[in-house]
């Protein structure tokens, strides 16, 4: 396996490799408890989003339909001027939440559902199908509203999961091994350089010993002499 090789085999670069492992580990440790969080969040909310996407499209039929019917029954006209006669307008407020460290978007809506009243047309001077048309309509809004929310905060965690997922290998194959075989290769290095120190001081102690000794020897022929 490959090793850095941009690591002093000195005692201050091995603690400092040491400490690059200590927090690579932590990194992948935190890395793994964040997209098992995920996961599960989209495992929740995945099956929602799909019943809010079957919903919103049995809403958008009816609503074809009624509008279909309402043509025909009140004419162009008639539904224009149905139409017009709103007078409270539906808002989209826009907003963000934490789910586990991921911002999300939230998408609310203000006044998607009225009573008739708000709704500004006679009622003297429309038939049923209107009725049954801003009702349908106002479903429609309010089930495209709550999907487009949840939609988009799945779409955001399940790019987030992509991209943690990429960190998590990386750590687990190549950062984490990589200074795992750099510090073994290290520590090997310096047990080799230690080894070839106590060698090279005991050959100098020997040396230093001998010329002591030949020397205290010279002294004593001279001494006798």
């Amino acid at each position: 396996m490959a090793y850095q090789t941009d690591v002093k085999p000195t005692r201050a670069g091995l603690l400092a490799l040491k400490n690059r492992l200590r927090m690579a580990r932590k990194a992948y440790k935190i890395l793994s408890m964040k997209l098992d969080g995920l996961i599960l969040e989209v495992t929740r909310l995945a099956p929602q989003v799909k019943k809010e996407y079957e919903l919103l499209i049995s809403r958008y039929k009816r609503t074809q339909f009624l509008i279909a019917a309402a043509y025909m029954i009140e004419g162009t006209v008639g539904v224009t001027v149905a139409a017009y006669s709103v007078e409270v307008k539906p808002e989209i407020d826009l907003s963000q939440r934490n789910v586990f460290g991921v911002k999300v978007p939230v998408i609310t809506g203000k006044n998607v559902k009225t009573d008739v009243i708000q709704r500004g047309y006679g009622l003297l001077g429309t038939t049923l199908v209107i009725d049954d048309l801003a009702d349908s309509y106002e479903e429609l809004l309010d089930a495209i509203i709550v999907y487009a929310g949840n939609e988009a905060t799945l779409k955001r965690l399940l790019a987030e999961i992509e991209r943690i997922s990429r960190r998590v290998k990386a750590l687990e194959h190549m950062v984490i091994p990589t200074l795992e075989e750099t510090e073994l290769y290290i520590s090997r290095m310096r047990d080799e350089i230690e080894r070839e120190d106590t060698s090279r001081l005991f050959h100098v102690k020997r040396r230093k010993e001998a010329t002591a000794e030949v020397v205290e020897q010279e002294r004593k022929k001279r001494t006798e002499g």
